[in-house]
């Protein structure tokens, strides 16, 4: 059975053990899963190097390079949906061990009592964490709670497009949506972007974003969603 996006020859499985685990090995740049994809089986990385990524907002960011031993894709296995969260992709030839559902039930059912409760424990609280880390953040609400923090600190005047490039790296998004939702701001009286400069030498002719409405974060709550920075 070859790997989601890979050709029959690229992909080599052989029994490992006694068992049902089998050996892939995945020449370097094949895909192992794709992102969205329905995944059963999770992997242990024994030789190679494996990239892990995800599309957030249009763009392609790397969570994590892997080395041996590693462990991926289990997500998939505590999901209902059994739905990949991520891509992954040899960086080089590596080689990978197969883990499935009925592999890892068959494991937690003969462990030792102790370790099976502790396995038991580990699998919800899993499933738990996966699932709360796959709510998307209120990437608007969030802003504004960013500039009701410097309104209430007294900072009411700041660089536009430092502020749009800070805030684009902490919700991983473009700074264009970034850019959108301000607008929708600016639309509601919210906040002002000016291009006259900041008051001080150093910031003489930048863009300056300009807070507004005093108890920003109330107010926008007071409007009831109206306001979210242009999500209605």
């Amino acid at each position: 059975m070859p790997l989601p996006g890979s050709r029959d020859s690229s992909v080599v499985m052989k029994r490992v053990s006694q068992g049902s685990f089998l050996q892939r090995t995945v020449l370097k740049h094949n895909v192992i899963f794709n992102e969205g994809s329905k995944g059963e089986e999770a992997y242990i990385l024994v030789d190679g190097k494996v990239e892990i990524s995800g599309n957030v907002d249009g763009r392609k960011k790397v969570f994590a390079v892997l080395q041996p031993v590693s462990i991926f894709g289990e997500m998939a296995l505590f999901l209902e949906s059994h739905g990949r969260t991520a891509t992954a992709i040899a960086l080089e030839d590596s080689k990978v061990v197969v883990l499935n559902g009925d592999d890892l039930d068959g494991y937690i059912e003969t462990a030792p009592p102790a370790i099976q409760a502790i396995l038991n424990v580990m699998v919800t609280r899993l499933k738990h964490t996966t699932k709360k880390a796959l709510r998307a953040p209120n990437v608007p609400m969030g802003i504004v709670r960013v500039l009701d923090l410097f309104e209430t600190n007294g900072k009411t005047e700041i660089l536009y497009d430092s502020a749009v490039r800070q805030l684009a790296d902490i919700f991983v998004c473009a700074p264009a949506t970034i850019e959108g939702y301000l607008q929708g701001l600016a639309t509601q009286g919210h906040i002002i972007v000016d291009s006259s400069g900041a008051s001080g030498p150093a910031a003489s002719g930048r863009r300056v974003l300009r807070i507004q409405t005093p108890h920003l974060l109330q107010a926008v709550i007071a409007g009831g969603g109206k306001d979210k920075g242009g999500e209605g």
